[in-house]
């Protein structure tokens, strides 16, 4: 490997020198920074499954070198009968249970579930398999918080031992299982991420 002239970035441009019966000598391969998203929408159901595809495209090869977790809960459509009212609005109703389009139940409901959110987290097992060679890169499915850590920002994502390679074409599958049950996760959004790079002009 060896780095060629300097990017916009002020970055040094990684280069991979020819190797002798794989390309035609004077090719560069060029490496780029390159993230491939999987998206599951969940139940709310522990045991749950559900799995994700992810195509690596044919502009070459891609390397993985981490992966990450992050989780959205569904949005909840607000009108204008039931949006919140003004900070001391709903401060009274705290205690008198009234105010205009909002209740004490909704607000202590709200806190209650930014609380578990924050505190708790989510649970749930993930497994990942290159069906293109039919590669498994665990061989039982992982705990999130073992694998990946909490998405609070305590080690939110895990470097691989080895960077692991994906050739074009070839497809990464990962099945998720829901432990953390409850409406809070249901229709929510979760996220996993390979971040990693690919390997231009192999």
């Amino acid at each position: 490997m060896r780095y060629g002239t300097l990017g916009q970035g002020g970055d040094a441009v990684a280069v991979a020198e020819p190797r002798s019966g794989s390309m035609t000598s004077g090719t560069a391969v060029k490496e780029i920074p390159y993230d491939y998203v999987a998206t599951f929408k969940l139940t709310g159901v522990r045991g749950a499954r559900t799995q994700d595809v992810i195509n690596i495209s044919t502009e070459g090869t891609f390397v993985a070198v981490s992966v990450g977790s992050s989780f959205t809960p569904a949005a909840r459509a607000l009108t204008a009968a039931t949006a919140p009212p003004p900070f001391d609005t709903m401060f009274g109703a705290l205690f008198t249970g009234a105010g205009p389009g909002f209740e004490a139940k909704d607000a202590f409901t709200t806190l209650a579930e930014s609380l578990l959110l924050r505190f708790g987290g989510i649970h749930f097992l993930y497994s990942i398999v290159d069906s293109g060679s039919g590669r498994e890169l665990q061989n039982k499915a992982v705990h999130n918080i073992a694998g990946l850590g909490a998405a609070d920002g305590d080690r939110p994502f895990r470097p691989f031992a080895r960077p692991v390679p994906f050739v074009p074409r070839s497809t990464i599958r990962i099945e998720i299982e829901e432990l953390s049950a409850g409406p809070l996760f249901k229709d929510g959004t979760l996220f996993l991420v390979l971040h990693g790079y690919k390997r231009l002009g192999e």
